[in-house]
C-alpha cells in the first residue's frame, strides 16, 4: 500500500469515527436565504402552550419550563408556543403524531446546559404526520458541561414518516441540528425539510443516516464545526441494514463549514446484503466550506461474499465557491454506486473559474466517473 493510498484510507475511516478534540475555526456570518413562514390555512386553531405555563412566569428564557410545554404537546393537536423565548430541559420535548407545532415570530427554545453524550431538543420517535412551522432551537455547545460524546441533535427523526419541517433555524448543539435514522426495522420515510438555517452546530447541519423519501431544499447549512464530520450535510450510514432510497437535495447551500459542504460517505453500508442507493443533489452551492463536495469510498478489502451497492448518485448543476479543495475523492469506488456530474461549476472571488472547472472535470474523469 503506498503513502496516498494510505492516506485517503486514513481519512475515510476517521469521517466515522468519534473525533473529540475542538478544532480552530473562523466562524463567518451568514444569510439564510429564506422568508418567515406561516401555516398556510388560517383554518386551523391554534392552542397556545403559553396557557399551560404557570402563574408570574418569566419570559426571558432563564426558567425550565418543559413539564409544562409537554403537557400541552400531550393534550393537544394544533399547538402554538409562546412567542418569547423559553428554557427546555436536557430532557427535550416528545412530538406525537397527526400534530402541527407553529413557532411565532419571537418563539424560541433554548436548551439547558447539560453533561449529557446524547441529546435531542425535539424528539421525533415513531409518529407520523407531523408539521413543524419555523421552529428556533438554541443548544448548549457553549455551556455544556461534559466532554465526551457528539450525539447532542436540535431536531432528532427517528422510524418516523410523513415529517414536514419549514423554515427551522437552529444553531449551536452538542451534535447535528437535524439527525435522520431508525430505531427498528421500520425506516424513516417522507420527510422533508424546506427553506431555514441550520448553523454552527458541533458536527454536522444535517445527518442522514437512513431513510425514504428525504427531501431537503431552500436551506442554508454553515459553520459546522468542531468533531468529524464536520459537514453542511453527512450522507453516511451505520450499518449494512441501513436505507438510503429516494434522497433528494436541492438549492441547498452550503457555507464556511469546516470539512465538507457535503459528504457522501457510505463504507459502512457495504455488507452482505444486496442495496440500492439513489441521492440526487441539485443546484448545491457551496462558498469557504474546506471541501466544498466529499466522495467517500470504500474499504480497501472486503470479505468474499460482499456486496457492492447498486444504484446511482446524481450531482448536477453545482458551484462551489472558494473552497480551500472544492472537491476531495477518496482512493477506491469499487463498491461504491455509480456517480454522475453534470454541468458543474467552480467560481473564483464570483467569477467562473475556467481552469478550476476543467481540472475537476478531468480528475473526475481519470477516476471514471462521467461529467458533462
Amino acid at each position: 500500500m503506498n503513502k496516498l493510498t494510505l492516506w485517503f484510507l486514513l481519512i475515510f475511516v476517521s469521517c466515522n469515527s468519534q473525533q473529540k478534540k475542538e478544532v480552530t475555526f473562523n466562524y463567518k456570518q451568514v444569510k439564510k436565504n429564506s422568508s418567515y413562514l406561516y401555516v398556510p390555512s388560517s383554518k386551523i386553531k391554534f392552542s397556545s402552550l403559553e396557557n399551560y405555563l404557570p402563574k408570574n412566569y418569566v419570559k426571558d428564557g432563564s426558567v425550565d419550563y418543559s413539564i409544562y410545554l409537554q403537557k400541552g404537546i400531550d393534550e393537544n393537536k394544533w399547538i402554538s408556543f409562546p412567542d418569547f423565548p423559553v428554557l427546555i430541559g436536557e430532557k427535550g420535548l416528545s412530538l406525537k403524531s397527526n400534530s402541527v407545532l407553529l413557532f411565532k415570530k419571537n418563539s424560541k427554545l433554548i436548551l439547558q446546559k447539560n453533561a449529557l453524550t446524547n441529546y435531542q431538543i425535539l424528539d421525533l420517535r415513531n409518529i407520523e404526520n407531523v408539521k413543524i412551522y419555523n421552529a428556533k432551537l438554541i443548544g448548549d455547545r457553549f455551556e455544556h458541561l461534559g466532554t465526551k460524546g457528539e450525539w447532542g441533535m436540535g431536531i432528532s427523526i427517528l422510524s418516523s414518516r410523513n415529517i414536514t419541517i419549514y423554515n427551522p433555524e437552529i444553531k449551536n448543539c452538542w451534535g447535528d441540528g437535524v439527525y435522520i435514522s431508525k430505531i427498528s426495522v421500520k425506516e424513516s420515510e417522507n420527510i422533508t425539510i424546506k427553506g431555514g438555517i441550520i448553523d454552527n452546530n458541533r458536527r454536522n447541519g444535517i445527518s442522514v443516516i437512513s431513510g425514504k423519501k428525504i427531501n431537503i431544499s431552500n436551506i442554508v447549512l454553515s459553520n459546522s464545526n468542531g468533531t468529524l464530520p464536520m459537514a453542511g450535510i453527512d450522507i453516511e450510514p451505520n450499518t449494512n441494514e441501513d436505507v438510503l432510497e429516494d434522497i433528494n437535495l436541492k438549492n441547498v447551500k452550503t457555507f464556511n463549514n469546516a470539512d465538507a459542504g457535503v459528504a457522501v460517505i457510505l463504507l459502512n453500508m457495504i455488507g452482505k446484503k444486496d442495496k440500492n442507493v439513489t441521492i440526487n443533489i441539485d443546484n448545491h452551492i457551496d462558498q469557504f466550506s474546506k471541501n466544498s463536495f466529499l466522495m467517500g469510498g470504500n474499504r480497501l478489502s472486503y470479505p468474499e461474499n460482499i456486496k457492492a451497492l447498486r444504484g446511482e448518485i446524481n450531482v448536477k448543476n453545482s458551484q462551489w465557491n472558494d473552497s480551500e479543495n472544492k472537491l476531495l475523492m477518496a482512493s477506491d469506488f469499487k463498491y461504491i454506486p455509480k456517480y454522475k456530474f453534470s454541468n458543474l461549476k467552480i467560481n473564483t472571488k464570483g467569477k467562473l473559474d475556467i481552469e478550476q472547472t476543467e481540472m475537476k472535470k478531468k480528475q473526475l474523469r481519470d477516476r471514471i466517473i462521467p461529467v458533462n
